[in-house]
């Protein structure tokens, strides 16, 4: 029997991925912040790595362009500064040339934040500022550099404890992975500033970076922040029209303005905010625009303690990287996302009007368990509109009443929530949300003679 080659067994897609070389090779590390800067042609061979993966970036077909820089809504892009052995001052927007290294220059900081319209608006969080923006934020700045540059972080620690800054996904060398009493042994004190041995990130593609010490907790109040490592150039087919970037965050807190609680009682655990980039969908400051035809790129970054599944509506969203890496191309409905994973899903803008793109946790979409105006959806979602489409009712975006007319009464009421705990449940201590009418002869009695299905106490009309 004659034996078939391995490589006819391997699907299409693979054979499609090899025609295309990767930018390939981890940097070393240095504690100066100057070194040459390694370009897409000599990348497989810096220090004899093996090859990571084929970039999505790197396949595809056309001439070589400029690649589309990645927004994230409501938060800042920061390009950091280059740092060059010679008198040269190139554009940071560009890709450093060689002698320069990418510096990103980050002051880790508590402040208050805008989050949501309601219930609840404010929450003291901890986040990230980049130097020369104007504000912190969390999820913090985006950072953006190019595939082969030379990068270094520099953080600056103004919480009330220490604090470091782990890189997510790049490859980094052991002494630059800022794991508190690990590789990093002592972390950043308070007040003081630390620089990062620079290095030469693996590949291009999606990543982030985070604190990592007393993650738990750090991380939960917001020391979180994406990093896109872009490639110099890539194949027109692939390049995207509009490119964002979404990271997925949880918040719990108990009142207006307090500090969030990751491991909170009361309505902090029960009924946190689930946010993209920091805000739920009502505080987002509108949808992202569209045209018809546009090739749209979602890059996501899963901040949260908990797995979301990503669904857009109106469209095929088709997974085309994981990580970096180039993965067959598959048309989903619903993506799920993991705890620390970075995902790029992209859409063909080919069905006009506004469509949700959301995580399908029904819960995950409301605002402390509270839906937004007539029952529209908030919390981790976001809106794609296309020019040219009906705009998006305004009041989407503020708190309203929802109204419902009841077939047995001449006049509309509101829906609203309360709370029924268990008082003598078996299992302890137990609370289930469910809605109340209120209105002219709608009374809601509740009855303690009455005894519920689980021994708590039971609501009734009359």
């Amino acid at each position: 029997m004659s034996l078939i080659p391995v490589s006819r067994k391997r699907p299409v897609w693979f054979h499609r991925l090899r025609m295309s070389p990767a930018i390939v090779g981890a940097g070393t590390a240095a504690n100066s912040t100057a070194g040459p800067a390694i370009s897409s042609s000599n990348a497989a061979a810096v220090g004899g790595q093996d090859q990571f993966g084929t970039e999505y970036e790197n396949t595809g077909t056309g001439p070589m362009v400029a690649p589309t820089i990645p927004t994230t809504p409501s938060v800042s892009t920061y390009f950091g500064q280059l740092m060059c052995t010679n008198a040269q001052q190139p554009d940071p927007q560009q890709p450093a040339p060689d002698g320069c290294t990418r510096v990103f220059t980050l002051t880790a900081v508590q402040f208050t934040q805008p989050i949501a319209n309601f219930p609840m608006k404010t929450a003291t969080v901890w986040g990230y500022q980049g130097e020369g923006l104007p504000a912190p934020s969390t999820p913090g700045p985006t950072l953006i550099s190019y595939g082969g540059e030379r990068v270094q972080i520099r953080e600056t620690n103004k919480l009330p404890e220490p604090s470091t800054i782990h890189v997510h996904g790049l490859h980094q060398p052991n002494d630059a992975d800022g794991v508190a009493g690990i590789s990093q042994p002592t972390p950043i004190a308070v007040d003081q500033t630390f620089s990062y041995p620079a290095f030469v990130p693996g590949h291009v593609g999606t990543f982030s970076y985070h604190s990592h010490f007393d993650g738990a907790v750090q991380e939960q109040r917001g020391l979180d922040g994406m990093w896109d490592v872009l490639p110099r150039q890539e194949h027109q087919s692939v390049k995207a029209d509009v490119d964002v970037n979404m990271t997925l965050q949880i918040f719990g807190w108990e009142k207006e303005g307090s500090l969030v609680q990751p491991f909170g009682t009361g309505v902090a655990k029960q009924f946190p905010f689930d946010t993209i980039n920091g805000k739920t969908g009502d505080a987002s400051g509108g949808p992202i625009t569209i045209k018809q035809g546009d090739r749209v790129r979602i890059r996501i970054y899963n901040a949260s303690q908990q797995t979301h599944a990503m669904h857009l509506h109106g469209h095929d969203e088709v997974v085309v990287s994981k990580n970096g890496h180039a993965v067959p191309q598959v048309r989903e409905t619903i993506q799920t996302v993991n705890p620390g994973d970075f995902y790029e899903l992209e859409f063909t803008a080919n069905n006009p009007g506004s469509w949700i793109f959301h995580c399908h946790f029904p819960h995950h979409t409301a605002n402390g368990m509270n839906s937004g105006y007539n029952g529209a959806p908030v919390g981790m979602t976001r809106i794609f509109h296309y020019q040219g489409a009906p705009d998006v009712p305004p009041p989407i975006l503020q708190r309203r009443p929802l109204h419902v007319q009841d077939p047995q009464l001449s006049h509309p009421h509101t829906l609203h929530r309360s709370t029924i705990i268990y008082r003598n449940s078996p299992k302890g201590r137990r609370g289930r949300t469910v809605r109340r009418r209120s209105g002219p002869g709608v009374p809601l009695v509740v009855s303690r003679s009455g005894r519920g299905p689980r021994g708590g106490v039971r609501r009734r009309r009359r």
